[in-house]
């Protein structure tokens, strides 16, 4: 434990460049995993406000939009008659968090950072399901919806680029707890500074 405390006592103590007040608006997006879906790919855009404390740690409210349209087609036969069912399943997340953050290496124009934040999330829904019709003469495709809105967390590890003084590139991966679903996210990064 002494050991890790020394060595992020060390990274701390690099070169700064962020200032103490100074704040940053940014945008993100990229591919996102949705582990529990039929296709499990998806993508999530949001924005990012930081305004800094001190020299390394900062206050931060961001906002996700995840999103996903997978499909998946079931074949089956009932008597002689074979059947080709198109089914989707599509979910929108969404999250608005606040929390805080810090810079664990500032070198140049180089910057590590971790950050984590809690809010509300609400997820919509809608999946396609194949049910029987009354008689049981054929079938039929019924899509059930479900909407909620929850507790919400997230946390990011990334890296930024400062391109300019006020405009930096970057990567972030990125996990969101959205009530009891769990989903990553990797994600481009723009930044600006003021």
């Amino acid at each position: 434990m002494r050991k890790i405390i020394l060595i992020l006592f060390f990274i701390l103590s690099l070169n700064i460049h962020a200032q103490k007040g100074s704040s940053q608006f940014s945008f993100f997006g990229g591919y996102e995993h949705f582990p529990e879906l039929w296709e499990s790919k998806g993508y999530n855009i949001g924005v990012e406000f930081k305004h800094y404390l001190n020299n390394h740690i900062y206050v931060l409210a961001n906002f996700h939009a995840g999103i996903n349209d997978g499909s998946k087609t079931t074949n089956y036969t009932k008597g002689d008659i074979n059947y080709n069912f198109p089914l989707t399943n599509s979910v929108r997340d969404y999250m608005l968090g606040f929390g805080l953050g810090g810079d664990l290496l500032q070198k140049n124009r180089h910057k590590i950072y971790m950050q984590g934040t809690a809010g509300i999330g609400s997820s919509e829904q809608y999946k396609d399901g194949i049910i029987l019709s009354p008689g049981g003469a054929y079938d039929m495709i019924k899509t059930f919806e479900e909407k909620s809105t929850r507790f919400a967390i997230s946390v990011s590890a990334g890296y930024d680029y400062q391109l300019t003084k006020w405009l930096s590139v970057g990567v972030n991966y990125t996990g969101w707890q959205i009530g009891y679903e769990y989903k990553n996210s990797i994600n481009a990064k723009l930044g600006i500074k003021f």
